[in-house]
């Protein structure tokens, strides 16, 4: 494990749970204390040096939960020295570097794995299926929404939540539902981006609405935020031409299907549990258990690697309508 933040705690939770097929042989942080620490809990090595860890023979897949622009140097480090590789997302800071990251994993006949935990959240798989079962239709309008607080952390200097170049809500969150799009709406066509700054700390954009066309139809709302006082949640909504699939992690249930408009009470599709603490810490540690099954049977991880890639470029894509837009007073 490079990089022992926040995040990192979950990750590390994620290879516990997996049991024997997997261990935690070497941690590394540039605080020698914090990797001291956390290595003498899984009796491991620790480094201050990401390069030594990468000369440990023991290490067989390396999971980087670095500043985000630091995922692609340590990567492609990583291949160099013949290891698969797990990175927290976004997978990198720039579309190119995100190519060049799939690139060296597949010259390298390593596993370039993606922590975009969306494809294992019970919710969308839900999603996926009634999708596929037609039920709604033709997809006429898809609605999302990835919000919660980040505030205290943005008002903090040692944290890099709201700093640039990695702190902006859309490089950070919007990455979640783009690749929901790329999943089960073959991605998207075009984007036309509002952003703003409710925080006069964030150094980026603390709130942002893209809006756009579906590459397989319809159009699309995507609402990211971090600066609304609600627990962390994410909402979905498909309209399609003949019903409706709504998904909410604070309602009960969790996701509900309407067919049509005179079906007022709607029904659960599907049997997702209702856990607005714990749904999206399910969701990780799934990720990482898949990881280590797919590096032991030499397969593909759910996540596409691509597809993350393919997120980025929508990114910047939202970032450059931000720059060239043109504003209209009322």
């Amino acid at each position: 494990m490079v990089g022992l933040g926040l995040i990192s705690w979950v990750h590390e939770t994620g290879y516990d749970r997996v049991g024997d097929s997997c261990r935690i042989v070497a941690m590394c942080d540039t605080d020698p204390d914090m990797a001291a620490n956390r290595a003498a809990l899984h009796d491991a090595t620790p480094y201050t040096d990401f390069g030594q860890l990468l000369e440990d023979p023991r290490v067989d897949l390396v999971d980087i939960a670095v500043p985000h622009d630091l995922h692609h140097d340590v990567a492609i480090a990583a291949f160099e020295a013949a290891k698969h590789v797990v990175v927290e997302k976004p997978v990198a800071t720039t579309f190119a570097d995100a190519r060049h990251m799939v690139e060296a994993a597949h010259a390298a006949g390593r596993m370039l794995a993606v922590a975009e935990n969306t494809r294992y959240v019970s919710a969308y798989r839900v999603a996926e299926g009634v999708l596929a079962e037609g039920v709604l239709g033709d997809v006429r309008t898809v609605r999302s929404l990835i919000a919660g607080s980040e505030v205290a952390r943005i008002r903090d200097p040692r944290t890099w939540h709201g700093k640039a170049p990695y702190g902006g809500v859309i490089l950070d969150s919007a990455v979640h539902s783009l690749y929901l799009y790329r999943w089960l709406f073959g991605g998207v066509v075009d984007v036309t981006t509002h952003a703003s700054k409710a925080l006069p700390e964030s150094e980026a954009e603390d709130n942002a609405v893209l809006l756009g066309r579906l590459r397989d139809g319809g159009e699309y709302h995507l609402h990211v935020s971090c600066t609304m006082e609600i627990p962390w949640t994410e909402r979905l909504e498909i309209h399609g031409s003949r019903g409706s699939l709504v998904v909410d992690q604070l309602t009960d249930p969790v996701v509900r299907l309407f067919e049509g408009g005179d079906d007022i009470v709607g029904s659960s599709p599907g049997a997702v549990p209702y856990d607005p603490q714990q749904w999206k810490f399910t969701s990780m540690f799934e990720e990482i258990a898949d990881f280590v099954d797919a590096a032991r049977e030499a397969r593909s991880p759910l996540v596409d690697a691509a597809d993350a890639a393919y997120a980025l470029e929508a990114v910047e894509a939202a970032y450059r309508s931000l720059e060239i837009r043109d504003r209209v007073a009322v």
